[in-house]
């Protein structure tokens, strides 16, 4: 009886033992499951860009007259794909000021009506010969990329990545400055404007007016430009670049794309350019 109860009592400290450690098992197995969930799906930062930009004309009365330097800065976030740490979604919230530089490659000429000093008035027409005018645009906008990134496996404490998508952007502030190589007057020099907002109608005023074609029976002019531009741009972005790994899961991150646009800059009907830059960016991923 006693070597019974003592066999019964064995047994069942056996199975005891067998179930803490079953237990224990997959305890450890399910907590490794959720470190592994708790990886980082998500990714936010802050990142800074210089960029260089310049205007690609495919016709008109217009050429590039060199590289503008500008700025941008904003909030970054990357979305892990497919659970993957290789595929990732990036967005980003941005205020990008994108320089425009151009010049007149032919004779431009503008209208101007002004008072007789013997009453009433007549019109005047000052001619600019071609390459006379340069035009320097200055544009702020907010953009919004989005963008498929492709990142390596940890090389040491080192990423790659590499990127392509849009970002589209939408004019936020608009500035002109029209300057000319020989001084002739394009703004009032009593009212000290030194440039406008060429989409603001108040402003047409220092736009190229043209003069009528002779013997055109609906008006069409010559030799003008009308300097407005699309409020809307919409690049195409591609770029490569590393993230460092810091401490923990900070990263530091620098890289370098290329912008596109696919859509016309002016909206002179004559005239077809699209904006292109090159931004070098640098960043923090928390």
């Amino acid at each position: 009886m006693e070597r019974l109860l003592f066999f019964c009592m064995k047994r069942m400290k056996l199975q005891r033992n067998t179930s803490f450690g079953i237990a224990a098992m997959l305890l450890f197995t399910g907590f490794s499951s959720l470190q592994a969930q708790d990886a980082p799906s998500v990714k936010m930062g802050v990142r800074v860009s210089p960029n260089f930009s310049w205007v690609n004309i495919q016709q008109g009365s217009m050429s590039n007259n060199g590289l503008g330097l500008g700025f941008s800065y904003g909030v970054t976030a990357d979305f892990s794909m497919f659970k993957s740490s290789n595929y990732w979604m990036g967005t980003e919230l941005s205020v990008s000021t994108i320089p425009v530089q151009a010049k007149s490659s032919s004779e431009l000429r503008n209208t101007v009506t002004i008072a007789n000093p013997t009453g009433g008035t007549r019109d005047t027409v000052y001619k600019y010969d071609q390459g006379n005018i340069e035009f320097k645009y200055n544009i702020q906008y907010l953009q919004i990329p989005l963008s498929v990134k492709m990142k390596t496996d940890e090389i040491g404490n080192l990423k790659y990545f590499f990127q392509f998508g849009v970002a589209p952007s939408f004019a936020m502030k608009k500035k002109l400055t029209t300057t000319t190589l020989n001084a002739d007057p394009i703004y009032p020099t009593n009212k000290g404007i030194s440039f406008h907002d060429p989409n603001n109608e108040d402003n047409d005023v220092y736009q190229f007016s043209g003069v009528q074609i002779p013997g055109s029976a609906v008006g069409e002019k010559e030799y003008d430009f009308i300097d407005n531009i699309n409020t809307v741009r919409f690049p195409l972005i591609i770029g490569a670049g590393i993230e460092y790994k810091l401490t923990g899961s900070t990263m530091f991150t620098a890289g370098l794309r290329f912008d596109n646009s696919i859509n016309d800059f002016f909206k002179d009907k004559r005239v077809s350019g699209r904006s292109n830059m090159i931004a070098l960016s640098a960043g923090i991923l928390f």
